[in-house]
C-alpha cells in the first residue's frame, strides 16, 4: 500500500521529508522492522518507541509515524497520539478483517480463557472454523502461538484477524484485558458480542482503584454501541449474578442477554451437579432447554459455559449446536487439570491467582470429600500487594495445610512477598509451611502427602516459566507435579 493512502485520515499534525513510498508491513517494535516497514513510535507503559526510531530506520523502515519531528532520511508523519494511530493504520492496512466475520470479545477478572475455549468449540460445531486469541496464545487450530499478552497490540491483533480470514474462519473469539482497553489496543475492532464473566479485585497495581478497573471494563461494553460503527450494534452477554457486572448490564443501552443461576437470568443453569466426573446442569434459555454434561469441573465452569452459550445465541447457534460444542471441550490448559496416581494424592493444577478465583477453586475442592486439602501458592511480584494477605487468609480458611512459595517474583524479593501473604494467616491455626523455591515446595508437599489427600497448586496454571529478578527460567507446575508423583509411585 502507498504511504499517502495508508495515512489518510489519521490526524496528521506535520509531515517532514514526505514522498510517496510503498509500505509492505507495519511495526511498533524496531526488532521486527524490515525493508518497506512503516515504523510507529509508540510510548508504552515501560518503553518509549521514540528511543528506537534510529534503529528502525537502520533496519530498513521506509517511513516513521511519531509524536515529534525527527530529522531522518525517510518520511516522518507527526501525530498527536501514535498509540491511537496504530489501530487506524492497521485497520486500513489489513482491510478491516473484523468486518468480515463474527467477532466476540470476552472480558472479566476470571474465566476469560475457559469461556473462549467453550465459545470457540460451539461456533465451530455449527458455524465452521473459528480463531482464538487470548492468554494461551492465538490460532485457528488446536495449536496456538503465544503473544506474551492476553490481548496483543493493535498491529498484531489486526494481522492475526487478517490471517484468520485468509484461513477461512467465519468467527474469532478474543479475550479482552482491562489493560488493552485503557491502552487502546482494541480500538477499531467492531465486536458483534461482548461477554462479561465477573469483576473482582485484580490489576490494582495498574488501575490503582477498583472503580477505575470497573470503568475500564465498562469502556469495552460501550464500544458495542458506539457511533460510527459499520456493523450493527453489538450485543452484551453478562453475568447478572455478579454485582459489578450486573450494574454494567443494567446501564447498557443495546441488546443484552443476562446469564447466571438466578431465576430471572435469560440464560441460566438449573439442577447443577459438579464433581470429579464433570459438571451437569439443565441449560435454560428463551429458546428452550437442554441438558448439558460438561467435562470441565466446578460451578465456575458452569458460569463460563453459560456465558459462552449466551454469546452463541447472539450468533444464531441452535441449542443442539451449543450442547455439542460445550460437551466437546475436554480440558483447558492450566484450568483445573487433574493428576492422579493409584497410591498417592490427587493433584490439581489451576491458574487461580486472584482472591475470588482461589476462593472458588478451594471451595469446590472442599466439596470433593478429600482427606485433606493442601494448597501450594504464592503471589506475583511487581503486582497488586493488597491482594496478598487476602489470598493468604482464603487459603488458610479453606485448606487443611498450606505451603506458601514463589510465583513470579520478578524484581521483588520473594521473602517480602511471602511476608505479605503471611499477614493474612496470622490468626489462623492452619498448618503453614514456607518453601521459597517452588520446585522444592511441590516436591516436599507431594512427598509428605498420601492417598486421599488433594493437593492444589494454584497461581501459574498453563505457564511454563518462572520470572525471577535474574530473568525468565523454564518451569511448569504440571511437569513438576507429574515428576514427583511418578517418583512416589516408583518408590511404593
Amino acid at each position: 500500500m502507498n504511504l499517502s493512502e495508508l495515512i489518510e485520515g489519521i490526524g496528521i499534525r506535520e509531515r517532514h521529508g514526505f514522498r510517496e513510498v510503498g509500505i509492505s508491513s507495519l511495526s511498533t517494535d524496531s526488532r521486527s522492522v524490515d525493508k518497506g516497514t512503516l515504523f510507529i513510535a509508540v510510548k508504552g507503559y515501560t518503553v518509549n518507541g521514540h528511543d528506537f526510531i534510529a534503529k528502525a530506520v537502520e533496519a530498513g523502515a521506509s517511513a516513521v509515524v511519531a509524536e515529534c519531528s525527527v530529522d531522518l532520511p525517510v518520511p516522518v508523519i507527526v501525530v498527536d497520539d501514535a498509540s491511537s494511530s496504530v489501530s487506524l493504520l492497521a485497520k486500513r492496512f489489513y482491510g478491516d478483517p473484523a468486518s468480515k466475520m463474527f467477532v466476540a470479545g470476552i472480558t472479566g477478572t476470571n474465566g476469560k480463557t475457559s469461556t473462549s475455549f467453550l465459545l470457540r468449540s460451539i461456533l465451530e460445531a455449527e458455524k465452521g472454523r473459528s480463531g482464538i486469541i487470548g492468554t494461551l496464545g492465538f490460532g485457528s487450530s488446536e495449536k496456538t502461538v503465544s503473544t506474551g499478552h492476553t490481548t496483543p497490540d493493535s498491529n498484531m491483533l489486526f494481522r492475526i484477524l487478517d490471517d484468520f480470514v485468509k484461513e477461512g474462519c467465519s468467527s474469532a473469539v478474543m479475550e479482552v484485558s482491562s489493560h488493552s482497553v485503557v491502552q487502546g489496543r482494541i480500538e477499531g475492532i467492531e465486536f458483534d458480542t461482548g461477554i462479561f464473566t465477573n469483576i473482582t479485585r485484580d490489576h490494582l497495581d495498574y488501575h490503582e482503584t477498583l472503580e477505575k478497573y470497573v470503568a475500564a471494563k465498562e469502556a469495552f461494553a460501550r464500544t458495542l454501541v458506539s457511533s460510527g460503527r459499520t456493523k450493527p450494534a453489538g450485543a452484551l452477554v453478562y453475568n447478572s449474578d455478579d454485582r459489578y457486572v450486573n450494574e454494567i448490564g443494567e446501564r447498557f443501552s443495546g441488546r443484552k442477554i443476562s446469564f447466571g443461576f438466578s431465576s430471572d437470568a435469560m440464560v441460566r443453569a438449573e439442577s447443577l451437579q459438579a464433581d470429579l466426573d464433570g459438571t451437569r446442569f439443565s441449560l435454560v434459555t428463551e429458546n428452550g432447554s437442554i441438558g448439558i454434561g460438561l467435562r470441565l469441573h466446578g460451578r465456575f465452569s458452569a458460569y463460563n459455559a453459560l456465558g459462552a452459550a449466551g454469546a452463541a445465541l447472539t450468533a444464531g447457534v441452535s441449542l443442539k449446536g451449543i450442547k455439542e460444542g460445550l460437551e466437546k471441550v475436554s480440558s483447558v490448559p492450566g484450568r483445573f487439570q487433574v493428576l492422579r496416581t493409584i497410591g498417592g494424592p490427587m493433584v490439581v493444577i489451576d491458574y487461580a491467582h486472584t482472591p475470588d478465583a482461589l476462593k472458588n477453586l478451594l471451595g469446590f475442592c472442599r466439596e470433593l470429600g478429600a482427606q485433606r486439602v493442601v494448597t501450594i501458592f504464592g503471589c506475583g511480584g511487581d503486582r497488586d500487594r493488597g491482594k496478598r494477605p487476602m489470598m493468604g487468609s482464603i487459603a488458610a480458611e479453606l485448606s487443611d495445610k498450606i505451603c506458601i512459595t514463589s510465583d513470579n517474583p520478578r524484581s521483588e524479593d520473594p521473602g517480602r512477598i511471602i511476608e505479605d501473604i503471611l499477614e493474612g494467616t496470622r490468626d489462623s491455626k492452619t498448618e503453614t509451611d514456607v518453601v521459597v523455591d517452588r520446585a522444592d515446595a511441590i516436591r516436599k508437599t507431594i512427598s509428605g502427602s498420601s492417598k486421599g489427600d488433594l493437593i492444589v497448586i494454584a497461581g501459574k496454571g498453563h505457564e511454563d516459566y518462572q520470572i525471577l529478578s535474574t530473568g525468565k527460567i523454564d518451569f511448569s507446575d504440571f511437569e513438576e507435579a507429574e515428576k514427583n508423583l511418578m517418583a512416589m509411585e516408583e518408590k511404593d
